[in-house]
């Protein structure tokens, strides 16, 4: 089956403020079936020439109810539920083509039951989320995925196609634990992109941004003659910023860097960044990182070096 994936400009802003890339639309996609998958502007109108099996159409309300006036002249409509009992999506299909109208809100947490419009209900291929950029399909910066087993296995993050937020919060509510981040470099992005998930309330307990070296000493007890020996960006005050933060039944992750453009040193250049993961009674697990990009990709990765630190230490059962 070919699809197209037809984004608005405000859909296409909407999904990058939530932070989902084309690459994730485009796995979920194959997933479901589609052999290849090509994007399309909506405000092009080349959609309604366009002779694909399968049309995924993502926007606003106003530019879906548009899609639907016109789809409505010539396709049959059916109705599917979605997980709030007061709304429904819309499916649209003539002979082999089907068209699917999804809302931006609805594209992460509620995308299976618009996926199995597309392929009728059948099994979904298992999406193999891998750590890295190695695999067939670009996801975002440190993750790619594939519809075959990786060759090393130590890269899989899970089979399920599922967001690496999604399984954060999935592992942690399994092994029935909190959560606590303290963040520098990253400055919110990483809990703001835990709290996407529904039901993220029931695991995530607080979280600091302690930018400056008094409000890592004085939220979370990070000695400063720590910081004054080693420095803000370092494996021992990150380890030390996670230990601040733990509590029984809550482990806590940590994350400090130079995410640039300026700041950066000989020892610690631009891009140096340590993650920490910790809990009571079991050793801290810490990493450094020495990313390159822009400001905002060294803390988009970060982000992602840290969710993958923390899923291989619950997948491992350490905690």
């Amino acid at each position: 089956m070919k699809c197209s994936l037809v984004l608005s400009e405000q859909g296409m802003f909407s999904l990058a403020s939530a932070g989902v890339t084309t690459g994730w639309l485009r796995a979920w996609l194959m997933a479901a079936g589609a052999a290849s998958v090509h994007v399309e502007w909506l405000h092009h109108d080349d959609w309604r020439h366009d002779l694909a099996d399968w049309q995924l159409f993502v926007g606003q309300s106003d530019e879906l109810e548009y899609i639907h006036r016109i789809l409505s002249q010539d396709h049959v409509i059916s109705s599917f539920k979605l997980d709030n009992p007061d709304r429904q999506g819309c499916c649209f299909r003539r002979g082999e083509h089907t068209a699917v109208l999804i809302p931006v809100g609805d594209v992460v947490f509620q995308r299976h039951h618009y996926l199995t419009c597309f392929n009728r209900g059948d099994v979904m291929r298992p999406l193999y989320v891998c750590s890295g950029e190695a695999q067939r399909l670009p996801l975002e910066a440190g993750l790619s995925a594939s519809l075959e087993p990786p060759a090393d296995t130590s890269v899989l993050l899970n089979d399920t196609g599922l967001m690496i937020e999604e399984q954060v919060i999935a592992l942690l509510r399994r092994r029935g634990l909190g959560l606590r981040s303290v963040e520098s470099c990253t400055a919110g992005a990483l809990v703001a992109r835990l709290c996407r998930v529904p039901g993220a309330s029931a695991v995530i307990d607080r979280s600091w941004v302690t930018y400056s070296n008094q409000a890592k000493h004085e939220l979370v007890a990070v000695p400063e003659a720590c910081i004054a020996s080693h420095g803000a960006v370092s494996k021992a005050v990150v380890c030390a910023m996670a230990e601040g933060a733990i509590a029984e039944g809550v482990v806590s992750v940590a994350v400090s860097g130079v995410a640039g453009p300026a700041g950066g040193t000989p020892d610690k250049p631009v891009g140096t960044v340590w993650i920490a993961v910790a809990q009571p009674g079991q050793p801290t697990i810490s990493r450094r990182l020495q990313l390159s990009g822009s400001r905002h990709d060294i803390q988009a990765c970060s982000v992602v070096a840290v969710l993958q630190l923390l899923i291989a230490q619950l997948e491992a059962g350490a905690m």
